[in-house]
């Protein structure tokens, strides 16, 4: 380290004079010119950190004004570690780092921020996306507490820690998914919180996302079961050992034949089929067709094609519920007015094929069925169970194909192969 020998002796030049305080520090002595006759301290580095980086030299003190001593250089050197540390961490400028100290933190609470946040949210998304994430933030403020000031989540102040904390003790519960996805609502917040000059620009501490982010972890796909089991599920179809009622019955095999969505199905409105046309037209909006909240227009209805199989449980369905709004009415229902979209699910999972094949998962075997079997092409099956594709990107906007033909053929095929495979209608 240099000795303040040298400090006192060294004599201003006509050059600036540069004098390394601590090999490799980064910290340097500097000796004016003649005429400045100034002696002072600095710390020299890159921002951004890398060769690509634009030189930056931070003052750090001068000799005979704020530094005397070999204690006050050797605080020096601490002082430019912790600062180089900080920068490492928050990403900010050093020249940044002496003014940290003088931020004033908001009065702004954790909980308004997300208050206003989710007023903002649920004007943008469909009521079951928003009462999801209400969900989310309701047990996010658990954790770090709804009075916590927004300032105190800012990446200077140790919200980054709190963010990976969070995570951290959702994943040791085996949550790692929910971990993610809470980590990306909070990204999300943060930036409104950010565009409403609520935090500070570049303070949003789970903008990025941790290496550690689901590491180690397989998601599980739904369960589903091959072309060749077919004959086996129908069997305990009619078996029905859960002894359940014959609504939820015919609501399964209705399901089964029809290649939608579980949460579309229950929510059939008898209004909704047009006898002319033989079909069943579900309007954009509703809740189970997946469609974002700007996708409700009549290019987004869902069409399903009935066939004569469908005709006869349809025809069964109208003995006990075709005085209802709802094809599936339920007046045992205490949260929905027809059968509740887990129905289904549970159905299965007593019939005995928990683990083994879900709702959703019956949509791969009409996927690999209707094309290894029934030879349909791809395009067909997935209008038919409602996947969008074909409306993604700059080219969806105008493509309006239904393929309606096509469709009526797929189906008519699909529901005739069930009965062979031993569906009883």
């Amino acid at each position: 380290m240099i000795s303040l020998h040298t400090i006192k002796t060294t004599s201003p030049k006509p050059k600036r004079q540069t004098i390394s305080v601590q090999d490799g520090s980064g910290v340097f002595f500097v000796v004016e010119p003649e005429g400045n006759n100034c002696k002072r301290f600095v710390g020299v580095t890159r921002f951004p950190r890398g060769r690509q980086g634009k030189k930056k030299e931070i003052s750090l003190g001068i000799f005979g004004k704020d530094i005397n001593t070999k204690t006050d250089i050797e605080q020096i050197l601490r002082t430019w570690d912790s600062l180089k540390q900080w920068c490492k961490e928050t990403g900010e400028s050093p020249d940044k780092f002496f003014a940290k100290d003088e931020y004033q933190p908001s009065e702004v609470s954790l909980k308004d921020v997300f208050f206003k946040w989710f007023e903002f949210y649920k004007k943008t998304v469909k009521e079951t996306t928003w009462s999801d994430r209400k969900n989310k933030l309701n047990q996010m403020l658990k954790f770090f507490g709804e009075d916590l000031p927004i300032s105190e989540m800012e990446w200077r102040n140790g919200g980054r820690k709190r963010v990976l904390g969070m995570m951290e003790v959702m994943e040791n519960r085996g949550s790692h998914n929910h971990a993610g996805r809470c980590r990306s609502v909070l990204k999300d917040i943060f930036e409104y919180a950010i565009d409403q000059d609520l935090m500070e620009e570049g303070q949003n501490p789970a903008s990025k996302k941790p290496k550690t982010e689901c590491i180690g972890y397989t998601p599980e796909s739904n369960p589903t079961i091959d072309w060749k089991d077919v004959p086996e599920l129908f069997n305990s179809l009619k078996t029905n050992s859960p002894n359940s009622s014959k609504l939820t019955q015919l609501a399964v095999k209705f399901y089964l034949m029809s290649c939608i969505r579980v949460g579309a199905i229950v929510r059939l409105e008898w209004d909704w089929f047009d006898e002319s046309e033989n079909l069943w037209i579900i309007p954009a909006s509703t809740n189970g067709l997946k469609n974002k909240l700007k996708n409700s227009g009549k290019d987004y209805d869902h069409l399903i094609p009935v066939t004569q199989e469908m005709r006869q449980v349809m025809d069964e369905l109208r003995t006990f519920t075709g005085f209802q709004e709802y094809v599936f009415y339920s007046p045992e229902g205490k949260k929905y007015p027809h059968l509740n979209p887990e129905t289904i699910n549970t159905f299965l999972s007593r019939l005995g094929y928990k683990n083994i094949l879900t709702g959703h998962g019956w949509r791969r075997v009409v996927v690999t069925a209707g094309q290894e079997i029934g030879g349909f092409n791809r395009e067909i099956i997935e209008r038919q169970i409602g996947q969008r594709g074909h409306k993604q990107g700059a080219i969806g906007v105008y493509d309006r194909t239904q393929f309606l033909d096509q469709r009526r053929e797929l189906m008519n095929w699909w529901t005739k192969e069930l009965v062979n495979q031993g569906m009883e209608i």
